[in-house]
């Protein structure tokens, strides 16, 4: 299952290397190298479980510019995952609750400043907020891995004050995942030309969709009639503080 994610994995990788190379020489114009995230939100678990319920959820990211416009990062993210069956199957209906931890290399990609030219930058602090705002819609994609640590889930029917197991999976572990974000970074500054080299504050917004390879972010899996062969899959929608220096 995981070979067949790898070549469109490796292609999202390598488009930051290939707008690197077919880019003109960096521009003598000043703009930011790091950028610093932090941000909360809600994640929503889409498994073999009926319901998708919605967790809390927070992350902390770190980018590095390759040139205006395009950077690479690494994320950092926890929370909780959380779902529920209708009903019972065999008698036990299935829960989870999901403390998970996950780490993940990727790339972002804001179109619209990637292309800007020198004097474009210049001016742009006299442009509105609204088409500031719009200059920083991005893209991103990236690779990780993550922690699973299931709290609640129940996989066992107690038959006369015997425990009888019912539905196999796993309490802890690790899952590799990929994941795709479309965001967009609101100015909480005036960009003027004497901040094009100190640094700005942004009000980010971001929606996340997580794919792992395998099945076991909602703590089931194997034969069981209630089992589906899809990978599990969550969203997770955030809201969050970006410094650039």
């Amino acid at each position: 299952m995981q070979r067949r994610y790898l070549p469109g994995l490796m292609l999202a990788l390598l488009i930051p290397v290939s707008l690197m190379a077919q880019s003109e020489q960096e521009s003598p114009i000043p703009y930011f190298r790091y950028s610093v995230t932090a941000g909360i939100g809600a994640t929503q678990l889409y498994s073999d479980l009926d319901q998708a319920q919605v967790g809390p959820g927070g992350y902390l990211r770190g980018n590095y510019f390759l040139r205006h416009g395009l950077s690479v990062g690494l994320e950092l993210q926890e929370g909780l995952l959380r779902g529920v069956d209708d009903g019972a199957e065999r008698g036990l209906t299935r829960r989870s609750l999901n403390f998970y931890h996950a780490a993940t290399l990727g790339f972002q990609f804001q179109p619209i400043k990637f292309l800007q030219d020198d004097h474009l930058r210049r001016i742009e602090y006299r442009d509105s907020w609204g088409k500031r705002a719009l200059s920083s819609a991005y893209i991103g994609a990236g690779i990780g891995a993550l922690y699973s640590l299931q709290w609640n889930v129940r996989r066992v029917q107690d038959v006369d004050g015997r425990a009888f197991p019912e539905f196999s999976g796993k309490n802890h572990g690790l899952s590799y995942l990929a994941n795709a974000n479309v965001g967009i970074e609101l100015p909480l500054h005036n960009l003027k030309p004497n901040l094009l080299d100190s640094y700005v504050w942004n009000l980010v917004v971001n929606a996340q969709l997580n794919f792992a390879f395998d099945d076991e972010l909602d703590g089931y899996s194997g034969e069981s009639p209630a089992n589906n062969t899809k990978n599990d899959t969550y969203g997770f929608l955030s809201l969050g503080i970006n410094l650039r220096f």
